[in-house]
This record gives C-alpha cells, sequence and structure tokens, in this order.
C-alpha cells in the first residue's frame, strides 16, 4: 500500500473513531438522564427519596441536591416509582433515548398529619357532690354548659348577657329589670303571661324555684360555679324532669369559695 493509500486509509480510521466517539458521548448523554425530586410545599430538595424501576426492581436514592441519574434504566425507559416517608409517591412512565435528555422534576406532597382530637375526660375536683355530678353531665355533653372557669371570667357581666351568648332565648319585661330564660313551645301551664313562650324551670342548688329569684338579672356570676340548660324533655336529667312536659330546665349551681 502506497503512502496515498496509507493517508486515505488513516483518514478514514480517524474519522470512524471520531464518529464513534461522539455515539459515545451522545450515549452517555442520554443515559444520564437526571431526576430531581423536591418538596411541593416548600421547593426544598428531597434527599433520600427511592427511585425505583417498577419493572426490572433496580432503584437508587436521591442525594441531598434532591437528584439522582436514570442510568440504571434500560434504553427506551420504564415505570418509575419515587417515595419517601411522609410523602405521597409518584409514579410515571420516563423515556430513557438520544431525544429525550431534558432533566425530570418530581414533586412530592406531604402527607398530612392529621392529630387525633384531644378530649379532656379529667373533671375538675369538687368537695361538693352536686358539682361533681355537674362535671360529669358537662364532660358527657348532653346540654349547654358554664364551666367555673368560663363564668369566672364573665364574673363582671350579667347572667342575661351569658345565657344570650350560649344561644338561649331570654325574654325580658319593658324595662329589662326581669329576665328569663324560655323556649318557643306552646301551650305549657309555665308559658309567661302575655308573651306565648315557654319559661324554663329553674333549679338552684337542685331545688326548685319559682319566685323572683328565678330572674336572671338577679342571679349573680360571681356566685355560680356551674350552669346547666337542657331546652326540651328529652335531654332533661330524669332527676328534673318531674312533670315530663317542661319546656326546658335550667340549673344553677352555687360556686365553692
Amino acid at each position: 500500500m502506497n503512502w496515498r493509500a496509507r493517508s486515505g486509509f488513516l483518514v478514514a480510521t480517524l474519522a470512524a473513531l471520531a464518529c464513534d466517539a461522539a455515539a459515545q458521548t451522545s450515549s452517555a448523554s442520554y443515559r444520564g438522564r437526571l431526576l430531581g425530586v423536591f418538596n411541593a410545599q416548600t421547593g426544598d430538595p428531597i434527599e433520600g427519596a427511592e427511585v425505583l424501576d417498577v419493572l426490572n426492581k433496580t432503584k437508587a436514592l436521591t442525594t441531598g441536591t434532591g437528584t439522582v441519574t436514570l442510568s440504571f434504566l434500560p434504553d427506551g425507559g420504564s415505570m418509575i416509582r419515587v417515595q419517601k416517608i411522609g410523602f405521597n409517591p409518584y409514579a410515571n412512565v420516563i423515556s430513557i433515548s438520544a431525544s429525550d435528555t431534558v432533566p425530570v422534576t418530581v414533586m412530592l406532597t406531604p402527607i398530612a398529619q392529621t392529630l387525633p382530637t384531644v378530649v379532656s375526660t379529667t373533671a375538675r375536683t369538687y368537695i361538693s357532690p352536686a358539682l361533681r355530678e355537674f362535671e360529669e353531665r358537662r364532660i358527657r355533653g348532653h346540654g349547654k354548659f358554664l364551666s367555673e372557669e368560663q363564668l369566672r371570667k364573665n364574673d363582671n357581666r350579667t347572667m342575661t348577657d351569658l345565657f344570650r351568648q350560649m344561644g338561649v332565648m331570654v325574654q325580658c319585661t319593658k324595662l329589662g329589670s326581669q329576665c328569663f330564660a324560655v323556649s318557643t313551645r306552646q301551650g305549657s301551664r309555665y308559658a309567661l303571661r302575655g308573651g306565648g313562650s315557654c319559661s324554663f324551670d329553674v333549679y338552684l342548688d337542685g331545688q326548685r324555684i319559682m319566685d323572683e329569684r328565678r330572674n336572671l338579672e338577679k342571679i349573680f356570676v360571681n356566685d355560680i360555679g356551674g350552669v346547666e340548660v337542657y331546652s326540651g324533655p328529652a335531654s332533661i336529667p330524669a332527676l328534673y324532669n318531674m312533670t315530663g312536659s317542661s319546656c326546658g330546665v335550667v340549673l344553677f349551681w352555687s360556686r365553692e369559695r
């Protein structure tokens, strides 16, 4: 082979090697396609997220930058699953080819942590058996209640105001000097004159009162340690549902000093 032939062969060989190197470079480029995993709420990278090839069971973990190369996936691509404790998993098909080189971004949504509702079942310790029973009924919650803590915070207000705040209907005389808890039930022999509303039965420390002491304006908040309101016969404790036809019952309990 003369020098011209040798020269031509050498040029052709070098060109082939160059093409092969370029092909290898191109191959390496798409084989190393990047995937980044980030927190959908904060945008922070997620380290240690598992990227699993669902079909072939190979996997890799993201680095501190939240990224991983997909070189472990086969040519053409595969179905992947991205998962991390505390986040909702993500699944999708990822392509691996010379025409698919754009980095893939995955945003994982944190799983909402629902804390169990904290319900206090510890009743305040009272000396009075009546107030201890009040606390037991208050925890069961079948009526409307004002605890001693709530009452102490409102010592300077009237009982009329507190009843209205509880959502209890209150009927007052024109001058506002007498106010009573009432319901809209009709036909009761306890109906207030001229109103058509039905007056609640009122008990103070377990004893029914039917005189002026029923007047909410005369019941001082700072004297009371507990209030119970029952708006219908079905909810009234049996001990205080004497006739079975009451429009409702209000129980006041004196405060322990």
